[in-house]
Protein backbone atom coordinates (compact mmCIF):
# COMPACT_ATOMS: atom_id res chain seq x y z
CA UNK A 1 0.00 0.00 0.00
CA UNK A 2 3.10 1.92 0.34
CA UNK A 3 3.14 2.37 -3.39
CA UNK A 4 -0.28 3.27 -3.99
CA UNK A 5 0.30 6.58 -1.61
CA UNK A 6 3.84 7.40 -2.68
CA UNK A 7 2.52 6.72 -7.02
CA UNK A 8 -0.80 8.40 -6.44
CA UNK A 9 -1.50 11.08 -9.62
CA UNK A 10 -1.92 14.48 -8.87
CA UNK A 11 -5.60 15.94 -9.91
CA UNK A 12 -3.73 18.55 -12.00
CA UNK A 13 -1.96 15.50 -14.00
CA UNK A 14 -5.12 13.24 -13.90
CA UNK A 15 -7.45 15.99 -15.79
CA UNK A 16 -4.05 16.71 -18.14
CA UNK A 17 -4.00 13.07 -19.32
CA UNK A 18 -8.14 12.48 -19.84
CA UNK A 19 -8.20 15.79 -21.96
CA UNK A 20 -5.32 14.07 -24.04
CA UNK A 21 -7.31 10.92 -24.73
CA UNK A 22 -10.67 13.01 -25.72
CA UNK A 23 -12.44 12.59 -23.05
CA UNK A 24 -14.23 14.67 -20.19
CA UNK A 25 -12.33 14.71 -17.36
CA UNK A 26 -14.79 15.53 -14.46
CA UNK A 27 -16.34 11.81 -13.79
CA UNK A 28 -12.92 10.97 -13.32
CA UNK A 29 -11.53 13.68 -11.17
CA UNK A 30 -15.23 12.84 -9.32
CA UNK A 31 -13.75 9.25 -9.12
CA UNK A 32 -10.07 10.47 -8.32
CA UNK A 33 -11.60 12.16 -5.50
CA UNK A 34 -13.50 9.50 -3.71
CA UNK A 35 -10.52 7.19 -4.16
CA UNK A 36 -7.68 10.52 -2.92
CA UNK A 37 -10.67 10.67 -0.06
CA UNK A 38 -10.53 6.48 0.65
CA UNK A 39 -6.84 5.95 0.04
CA UNK A 40 -4.82 4.91 3.21
CA UNK A 41 -2.39 7.33 4.42
CA UNK A 42 0.35 6.98 7.11
CA UNK A 43 -0.70 8.69 9.96
CA UNK A 44 -4.05 6.67 9.81
CA UNK A 45 -2.81 3.62 12.11
CA UNK A 46 -6.31 1.95 12.78
CA UNK A 47 -5.86 -1.37 11.05
CA UNK A 48 -9.42 -1.82 10.78
CA UNK A 49 -9.74 1.66 8.95
CA UNK A 50 -7.14 0.79 6.83
CA UNK A 51 -8.50 -2.67 5.59
CA UNK A 52 -11.99 -0.50 4.81
CA UNK A 53 -9.94 1.70 2.93
CA UNK A 54 -8.19 -0.96 0.73
CA UNK A 55 -11.55 -2.42 0.02
CA UNK A 56 -13.32 0.77 -0.88
CA UNK A 57 -10.72 1.07 -3.13
CA UNK A 58 -10.08 -2.46 -4.30
CA UNK A 59 -13.65 -2.09 -5.12
CA UNK A 60 -13.95 0.99 -6.97
CA UNK A 61 -10.96 0.29 -9.13
CA UNK A 62 -13.20 -2.93 -10.00
CA UNK A 63 -15.71 -0.39 -11.03
CA UNK A 64 -13.70 1.91 -12.91
CA UNK A 65 -12.13 -1.78 -14.36
CA UNK A 66 -15.32 -2.87 -15.51
CA UNK A 67 -16.16 0.88 -17.34
CA UNK A 68 -13.37 0.80 -19.39
CA UNK A 69 -13.93 -2.67 -20.52
CA UNK A 70 -17.73 -1.62 -21.70
CA UNK A 71 -16.61 1.29 -23.49
CA UNK A 72 -13.93 -1.10 -24.64
CA UNK A 73 -16.66 -3.55 -26.00
CA UNK A 74 -18.71 -0.41 -26.64
CA UNK A 75 -16.32 0.96 -29.10
CA UNK A 76 -15.19 -2.37 -30.80
CA UNK A 77 -19.48 -3.53 -31.25
CA UNK A 78 -18.93 0.20 -33.21
CA UNK A 79 -16.14 -0.69 -35.78
CA UNK A 80 -17.14 -3.88 -36.51
CA UNK A 81 -21.36 -2.17 -37.11
CA UNK A 82 -19.03 0.58 -39.28
CA UNK A 83 -17.67 -2.68 -41.52
CA UNK A 84 -20.65 -4.44 -42.27
CA UNK A 85 -22.59 -1.16 -43.42
CA UNK A 86 -19.54 -0.64 -45.66
CA UNK A 87 -18.79 -3.77 -46.56
CA UNK A 88 -23.15 -4.40 -47.39
CA UNK A 89 -22.89 -1.04 -49.30
CA UNK A 90 -20.39 -2.14 -51.34
CA UNK A 91 -21.85 -5.22 -52.24
CA UNK A 92 -25.36 -3.43 -52.90
CA UNK A 93 -23.20 -1.54 -55.36
CA UNK A 94 -21.76 -4.18 -57.11
CA UNK A 95 -25.11 -6.00 -57.31
CA UNK A 96 -26.32 -3.03 -59.12
CA UNK A 97 -23.54 -2.41 -61.46
CA UNK A 98 -24.06 -6.36 -62.57
CA UNK A 99 -27.81 -5.75 -63.26
CA UNK A 100 -27.60 -2.54 -64.68
CA UNK A 101 -29.47 -2.78 -68.14
CA UNK A 102 -27.68 -1.92 -71.31
CA UNK A 103 -29.24 1.19 -73.44
CA UNK A 104 -30.20 -0.84 -76.66
CA UNK A 105 -33.28 0.63 -78.48
CA UNK A 106 -34.58 0.53 -82.16
CA UNK A 107 -34.33 3.66 -84.44
CA UNK A 108 -38.06 4.22 -85.00
CA UNK A 109 -38.96 3.69 -88.74
CA UNK A 110 -41.59 5.56 -90.84
CA UNK A 111 -44.75 3.41 -92.31
CA UNK A 112 -43.68 1.71 -95.70
CA UNK A 113 -46.85 3.50 -96.84
CA UNK A 114 -45.99 7.40 -96.45
CA UNK A 115 -42.68 6.89 -97.12
CA UNK A 116 -44.00 5.85 -100.78
CA UNK A 117 -45.91 8.67 -101.41
CA UNK A 118 -44.98 10.51 -104.20
CA UNK A 119 -45.84 13.77 -103.05
CA UNK A 120 -44.60 13.80 -99.21
CA UNK A 121 -47.15 14.77 -96.74
CA UNK A 122 -45.60 17.57 -94.10
CA UNK A 123 -46.04 15.23 -91.79
CA UNK A 124 -44.63 11.23 -92.09
CA UNK A 125 -46.06 8.96 -88.98
CA UNK A 126 -43.59 5.96 -87.48
CA UNK A 127 -44.52 2.66 -87.34
CA UNK A 128 -44.99 2.58 -83.95
CA UNK A 129 -44.78 5.37 -80.62
CA UNK A 130 -41.14 6.70 -80.38
CA UNK A 131 -38.83 9.18 -78.27
CA UNK A 132 -36.82 12.08 -79.31
CA UNK A 133 -33.64 10.71 -79.60
CA UNK A 134 -32.18 14.38 -78.20
CA UNK A 135 -34.48 13.68 -74.85
CA UNK A 136 -33.02 10.07 -74.96
CA UNK A 137 -29.67 11.02 -74.90
CA UNK A 138 -29.99 13.65 -72.26
CA UNK A 139 -31.51 11.30 -70.01
CA UNK A 140 -28.66 8.29 -70.32
CA UNK A 141 -26.31 11.31 -69.67
CA UNK A 142 -28.10 11.98 -66.33
CA UNK A 143 -28.61 8.23 -65.43
CA UNK A 144 -24.21 8.01 -66.06
CA UNK A 145 -23.92 10.53 -64.15
CA UNK A 146 -26.00 9.66 -60.97
CA UNK A 147 -24.61 5.95 -61.47
CA UNK A 148 -22.35 6.37 -58.88
CA UNK A 149 -22.16 4.44 -54.93
CA UNK A 150 -23.18 7.90 -53.72
CA UNK A 151 -25.29 8.99 -56.34
CA UNK A 152 -27.49 6.39 -56.60
CA UNK A 153 -30.35 7.83 -53.84
CA UNK A 154 -30.11 10.90 -56.72
CA UNK A 155 -31.01 8.55 -59.38
CA UNK A 156 -33.65 6.80 -57.64
CA UNK A 157 -35.43 10.10 -56.76
CA UNK A 158 -34.71 10.90 -60.37
CA UNK A 159 -36.21 8.28 -61.62
CA UNK A 160 -39.12 8.88 -59.47
CA UNK A 161 -40.18 12.25 -59.82
CA UNK A 162 -38.38 12.97 -63.50
CA UNK A 163 -40.68 14.55 -66.44
CA UNK A 164 -42.01 11.84 -68.72
CA UNK A 165 -40.47 11.87 -72.16
CA UNK A 166 -42.71 12.90 -74.75
CA UNK A 167 -44.27 10.25 -77.03
CA UNK A 168 -44.23 11.40 -80.79
CA UNK A 169 -45.70 9.22 -83.46
CA UNK A 170 -44.86 11.04 -86.80
CA UNK A 171 -41.61 12.86 -87.71
CA UNK A 172 -41.57 15.73 -90.38
CA UNK A 173 -41.48 14.52 -94.08
CA UNK A 174 -38.53 16.94 -95.17
CA UNK A 175 -35.99 14.84 -92.14
CA UNK A 176 -36.69 11.46 -93.97
CA UNK A 177 -34.61 12.20 -96.81
CA UNK A 178 -31.82 11.56 -95.07
CA UNK A 179 -32.04 7.97 -92.75
CA UNK A 180 -29.06 8.63 -90.58
CA UNK A 181 -30.54 12.61 -89.88
CA UNK A 182 -33.65 11.07 -88.43
CA UNK A 183 -33.04 8.14 -85.02
CA UNK A 184 -35.87 8.58 -82.71
CA UNK A 185 -36.24 5.39 -80.10
CA UNK A 186 -38.98 2.89 -79.97
CA UNK A 187 -40.70 4.05 -76.96
CA UNK A 188 -41.26 0.80 -76.25
CA UNK A 189 -37.72 0.26 -76.30
CA UNK A 190 -36.93 2.97 -74.13
CA UNK A 191 -39.42 1.83 -71.52
CA UNK A 192 -38.90 -1.04 -70.54
CA UNK A 193 -34.76 0.11 -69.86
CA UNK A 194 -36.17 2.57 -67.11
CA UNK A 195 -38.69 0.08 -65.67
CA UNK A 196 -35.25 -2.40 -65.23
CA UNK A 197 -33.31 0.26 -64.20
CA UNK A 198 -35.68 1.75 -61.80
CA UNK A 199 -36.27 -2.27 -60.03
CA UNK A 200 -32.48 -2.27 -59.80
CA UNK A 201 -32.09 0.84 -57.97
CA UNK A 202 -34.78 -0.07 -56.11
CA UNK A 203 -32.64 -3.30 -55.14
CA UNK A 204 -29.52 -1.75 -54.35
CA UNK A 205 -31.67 0.43 -51.94
CA UNK A 206 -33.02 -2.32 -50.32
CA UNK A 207 -29.77 -4.27 -50.45
CA UNK A 208 -28.14 -1.04 -48.36
CA UNK A 209 -30.45 -1.55 -45.83
CA UNK A 210 -30.81 -5.03 -45.62
CA UNK A 211 -28.39 -7.61 -44.04
CA UNK A 212 -29.57 -10.44 -46.47
CA UNK A 213 -28.49 -12.20 -50.05
CA UNK A 214 -29.00 -9.41 -52.52
CA UNK A 215 -31.01 -10.74 -55.50
CA UNK A 216 -31.31 -10.72 -58.69
CA UNK A 217 -33.93 -8.85 -60.50
CA UNK A 218 -35.75 -12.18 -61.96
CA UNK A 219 -35.28 -13.48 -58.19
CA UNK A 220 -32.21 -15.31 -58.18
CA UNK A 221 -29.61 -15.17 -55.88
CA UNK A 222 -26.86 -12.79 -56.69
CA UNK A 223 -23.39 -14.10 -54.54
CA UNK A 224 -21.72 -10.80 -52.13
CA UNK A 225 -18.76 -10.76 -53.91
CA UNK A 226 -16.94 -7.24 -54.89
CA UNK A 227 -14.40 -7.01 -57.35
CA UNK A 228 -11.97 -6.33 -54.29
CA UNK A 229 -13.10 -9.80 -53.03
CA UNK A 230 -12.53 -11.53 -56.10
CA UNK A 231 -8.82 -9.79 -56.57
CA UNK A 232 -7.78 -11.20 -53.13
CA UNK A 233 -8.86 -14.85 -53.91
Amino acid sequence: MRGITKNWPQQRTLEQVVRACGQDPRPWVNAWSRLNDARPRTERGNTKNLQEQIDTLKAEVDRLRSRVHSLQDSLEQGEIGDRRRERRMADAYFGFLTQMPTPEFRRAEVEKDGARMRVPSPLLTYSEPAYEAADVNIFLDKVKELASAESLPQLALYLATGPLLPTITTVQAYQAQDHDAVYNYVKSDVDAYLSKLRACVHVYLRDCTDDQTPRQTGGSAVPRTSPAAGRRE
